[in-house]
């Protein structure tokens, strides 16, 4: 750990522009804006933005905070503060969005501390060092030094809840769904019943100088109505509406990536109460082109674990019956029928599959497509290594890590395999009677202290080296013969990294798999 040692603070870089750089002055107005904030629930507001809203209960696990000016913010941040005011909070899960340095994935502190004109705040440096092993996790101390969507939290957290210790992670862009569920699993093993998310995100920027107006009447009920949308998918936790939703709108939600990673990370039965909403426009009392809107959200109707879970929250073994494995085959086909044909998933109900329990468990699993190749086209290896024992690799995509209930999973690395494996040309109509599926039930990985402990043939391997990263499943060395040598090469090659990289400083996951598959097409 001592290569990844934090040291030295975070300087407060926009205290005396944004709020109050004198610490007494900048105690007296948070201590005003939670004074006013009451009651707990602005019932005005909120009825404004939605109509109905769920009751706030305790505890809050989560709070959705804004974070401009204190001028313009400040009071319904405070909103979201008191109402967790009073919990055991011992520590602060800080995710915020950035808005100096592009990247992808999460970028982790390099100090220990982050000053603030109330006092310092610790970060946990244990757990950030956990963390930068993980995939998407990297330390970035340009990204936390120049950004402001956490900062403006820290002098909230210091009045409200003393010297805690924070995790401060700024979140980059995220590529789809499953970068959004693999953060949120990683956390997850981390979070415990006294610990407390906070979300820093603005909402709707709306007008020329955010370069969004998708309106240009009744600007303010539009407004109300994009951040009403928004709110209600974030309150139900639902992450592929809230995805949906600004795809089809590009509502320009700061924090739409960290809010993302907060519908997954909840606890199953967390609702969101919205405490407070306003606009730039109500703080300024005039009429304006340009609009951002404030809500403060809080979490609660579940409850962290008592103790951290640790690395992942999923099944450690796979227990799969033959029916389980029939079932799933069956689902994989119907998926990758319908999505050829149709470009859309089928209806499990149309497919006529049994869910069983053990297929709703969170575990990796890839998908591989493939092809039955006549004997008089088959080529040595060396010429299509592609082809492998009479099968042409038509494709294979997956989750390593345990992500969705394992159905789901399957529906969608299916779709993946068949048409968004880059390596290959989407699968064609004409080809789905020769195609034969192969699936791969997956353990969750573990980390190894040395790649002399990996066993080929047994092991699936994941390299991470320097923000790259790469995987063989447990067939693949065995069926091209390599050595132990030989493979890490392959997949340091895959990886993108120089042939000998894994030799020095790089780490390896490994993980079993259960294979099963489809009677091959008969030549």
């Amino acid at each position: 750990m001592a290569q990844f040692a934090l040291e030295g603070t975070r300087k407060a870089m926009y205290a005396g522009s944004w709020y109050e750089a004198d610490g007494e002055r900048l105690r007296g107005q948070i201590r005003e804006f939670l004074a006013r904030a009451t009651p707990a629930v602005d019932e005005q507001a909120a009825a404004l933005l939605t109509g109905q809203n769920p009751p706030v209960e305790s505890p809050i696990l989560a709070v959705i905070v804004p974070h401009a000016g204190y001028i313009f913010s400040g009071q319904a941040a405070a909103y979201a503060y008191k109402a967790a005011q009073g919990q055991d909070v011992k520590r602060i899960f800080l995710l915020g969005p950035s808005h100096h340095v592009g990247f992808h994935g999460a970028a982790l502190p390099a100090t220990l501390n982050f000053a603030t004109p109330l006092g310092d705040l610790e970060v946990d440096e244990a757990v950030v060092a956990e963390l930068k092993e993980y995939p998407l996790f990297s330390r970035m101390p340009e990204v936390h030094r120049v950004e402001h969507s956490l900062e403006m939290q820290l002098p909230f957290v210091r009045e409200v809840f003393g010297e805690v210790k924070i995790v401060p992670i700024v979140v980059g862009a995220l590529s789809d769904d499953s970068d959004v569920r693999l953060l949120a699993e990683i956390l997850k093993g981390y979070i415990c019943r006294t610990d407390l998310v906070v979300v820093s995100s603005d909402f709707t920027h709306y007008g020329p100088r955010y370069q969004y107006r998708p309106f240009r009447e009744n600007m303010r009920e539009n407004i109300r109505k994009l951040d009403s949308q928004a709110f209600r998918y974030l309150s139900e936790c639902d992450l592929s509406g809230f995805a949906r939703f600004e795809r089809e709108t590009k509502d320009t939600i700061c924090g739409f990536f960290p809010c993302s990673v907060l519908a997954a990370l909840l606890p199953e039965g967390a609702k969101g109460t919205l405490l407070k909403y306003y606009t730039s426009q109500d703080t300024l009392g005039e009429d304006s082109e340009n609009s951002v809107s404030y809500l403060a959200v809080g979490f609660s109707g579940a409850t962290w674990p008592e103790k951290p879970q640790g690395r992942f929250s999923a099944a450690e073994a796979i227990k799969l019956s033959k029916t389980d494995r029939d079932e799933l085959l069956k689902l994989a086909r119907a998926t990758v029928e319908s999505y050829v044909r149709e470009k859309k998933a089928p209806e499990l109900e149309d497919v006529g599959v049994t869910i069983s329990p053990s297929m709703k468990q969170l575990l990796g699993v890839f998908v591989t497509l493939n092809k039955q190749v006549p004997q008089a086209e088959q080529l040595p290896a060396r010429f299509n290594p592609a082809v492998r024992d009479g099968k042409e690799l038509r494709g294979c995509i997956g989750y390593i890590w345990p992500l969705k209930p394992l159905y789901q999973a399957v529906i969608d690395n299916a779709i993946s395999a068949c048409s968004r494996d880059h390596r290959f040309q989407p699968v064609a109509t004409d080809e789905l009677e020769d195609i034969w599926i192969e699936i791969s039930v997956l353990t969750p990985p573990r980390r190894v202290a040395s790649y002399d402990e990996i066993v080929l043939g047994r092991d699936g391997i994941v390299l991470f080296k320097d923000a790259h990263q790469a995987v063989f499943l447990p067939f693949v060395a065995t069926e091209f013969g390599w050595s132990l040598a030989e493979t890490l090469t392959q997949l340091s090659r895959k990886a993108g990294l120089a042939p000998d990289d894994w030799r020095e400083d790089a780490k390896f996951d490994v993980f079993q798999a259960e294979v099963f598959h489809e009677p091959a097409p008969a030549p």
